[in-house]
């Protein structure tokens, strides 16, 4: 007779999880905005019925993306065929791609600091007899002002290729602290030991190999069939 109300008791217990689960998964939808998120299915569903089963053909979808994460963690991915040149190329004609990193406006390469100057945004820099780049970075406030941030580093052998430098760094993803992308990873940093660590590594702009965040994901047990859980992957890995 107490096997009947234990059983119900589980059943209301696992319902409860199922529903917070849904509920985070809402909510970093709702920060990432419709479209981002519409964005985002798209991008889950190329990447498990071309990138998953491709790679691996035999395993239900929830095993593939457990052996993709233990192949990336050991390192074993000389003979993946990397995500299709048209899905990234849809990628990167989204909004998605901008809130979650961005790009410089200006480069330049200084032969030295004397001909550096300290700009809008106050900060200052060391002398270098070296020749450096210097980036500038365009911000639109919500009220429709603009701010320009600059960060100045990687020094340059002289005689170097410059535009080809130049338009390396043009084309150099860096995390947009601005964007939604992680504001959304903020909104459910409190769902576990995981999501906050990935969350304050994101924020603090340190910098995570893509195996040792794989053996990270392994190491927390990440639930494999949860839908937030496998947006982070996606853009973490394929992104």
């Amino acid at each position: 007779m107490k096997v009947f109300p234990l059983f119900v008791l589980l059943l209301f217990i696992i319902s409860c999880s199922d529903k917070r689960s849904e509920s985070k998964t809402y909510e970093f939808d709702l920060v990432l905005g419709k479209e981002n998120a519409n964005t985002l299915d798209l991008l889950i569903s190329d990447f498990e019925n071309e990138f998953l089963k491709r790679q691996y053909p035999d395993l239900s979808t929830e095993d593939a993306y457990r052996q993709f994460l233990i192949d990336l963690s050991n390192q074993k991915t000389a003979d993946w065929e990397g995500i299709s040149q048209n899905t990234k190329d849809k990628f990167d004609s989204t909004d998605l791609r901008l809130e979650m990193y961005e790009f410089p406006d200006s480069v330049w390469i200084l032969e030295n600091s004397s001909f550096d100057k300290i700009e809008s945004d106050s900060v200052a820099y060391l002398e270098n007899p070296n020749p450096y780049i210097k980036t500038r970075f365009k911000h639109t406030n919500s009220d429709g002002t603009t701010e320009y941030n600059f960060s100045r580093g990687g020094e340059i052998t002289p005689g170097s290729d410059y535009d080809s430098i130049i338009n390396r760094e043009l084309k150099t993803p860096r995390i947009n602290y601005a964007g939604k992308y992680l504001k959304a990873l903020e909104s459910v940093k409190d769902k576990s030991d995981f999501h906050r660590m990935y969350f304050e590594i994101k924020k603090d702009g340190q910098f995570s190999l893509p195996y040792q965040t794989a053996q990270a994901m392994l190491d927390f047990e990440l639930d494999l069939n949860n839908e937030l859980n496998r947006k982070i992957i996606v853009l973490e890995f394929a992104y």
